[in-house]
């Protein structure tokens, strides 16, 4: 595989198209780029929650990225205290990796990739300032993929001031990376107000480009920014873009959800409602309705009416 084939892969993978990824052929393993695609396509079937899928894929290699894929995939399947083992293999790795290892690289199969590995059990743990610390957050990280996890964990806490700092400190020197366009994007749809135009400019200049017309996930960025912009026509036709790809695809019947909302549609809210839940019932979005219904349903117990006059 040469280098182009390489970068393709990899632009596959910042714009969530695992699909493609996980059906797309290994290289021979004494192909330069194997160890590289080996990653990208374990990340992608974890992406997917295809757990034993990874596992498999990565075998018994001993290299700190399949290492630390291996330890992320167990730790997403794990229950209980198993879940603690993996969480300090991804901790000693994180530190075996500090000053790089022999075979490090820049193309995917790097300390970068062990790093941001790392950092993703730790904040799915909810050990935040962990997965930060382990990203480099605050210390002018020179790994794109270090500063895209540390902007996500930034917006999901509610704090954007942050997140555009350390964008603006990457764009310095990675001006040119999709990775980069993909975290302004992210950074606009938070914020709104004047970014939202250049988050779903970004989108919409993705969705045109090889490979994303068989996307969900772009498919679904896009048809969110329209949303925030109040284009809700344009926003429909891109989430059952998405949708006819994949029916499955959870962002996208959460985005529908909110569509049908907005638009005063009860019923379409009821049908997006049920085929997110019976598609993915662990689903942020279905956890917090239940936990809401549960709340209501308690509460209004104690406020039986009598049936005395």
């Amino acid at each position: 595989m040469d280098s182009d084939s390489l970068f393709y892969l990899q632009n596959q993978f910042y714009l969530g198209n695992y699909k493609y990824l996980c059906d797309n052929p290994l290289p021979s393993k004494s192909d330069p780029s194997y160890l590289a695609t080996v990653c990208y396509t374990a990340r992608s079937h974890i992406a997917l929650k295809n757990y034993s899928a990874a596992l498999s894929l990565l075998g018994s290699d001993t290299s700190p990225p399949s290492r630390a894929l291996t330890s992320l995939a167990k730790y997403l399947s794990a229950t209980g205290d198993d879940k603690d083992t993996y969480l300090e293999e991804l901790r000693d790795l994180s530190i075996e990796v500090e000053d790089g290892f022999e075979g490090d690289s820049e193309d995917g199969a790097g300390a970068g990739v062990v790093k941001v590995v790392a950092a993703t059990a730790f904040f799915a743990e909810g050990e935040v300032e962990e997965a930060l610390t382990t990203l480099g957050a605050g210390c002018k990280s020179r790994d794109i993929e270090c500063v895209a996890l540390i902007v996500h964990i930034y917006l999901s806490i509610a704090r954007p001031d942050l997140a555009k700092k350390e964008y603006e400190a990457a764009k310095k020197w990675a001006d040119d990376s999709l990775l980069i366009q993909m975290v302004e994007a992210a950074i606009g749809l938070a914020v709104g107000s004047r970014t939202l135009q250049t988050a779903q400019y970004i989108y919409a200049e993705q969705v045109s480009a090889p490979g994303s017309s068989t996307n969900p996930a772009i498919l679904t960025a896009k048809g969110i920014s329209h949303i925030l912009l109040g284009a809700y026509s344009d926003a429909e036709n891109a989430l059952n873009e998405a949708l006819t790809i994949d029916s499955k695809y959870a962002e996208a019947l959460a985005a529908k959800v909110t569509l049908a909302e907005l638009k005063g549609k009860k019923g379409e809210v009821d049908e997006a409602i049920s085929r997110l839940q019976s598609s993915h019932p662990d689903y942020i979005l279905v956890q917090d309705l239940t936990e809401k219904e549960s709340a209501f349903d308690a509460a209004a117990s104690q406020f039986a009416l009598s049936s005395e006059a």
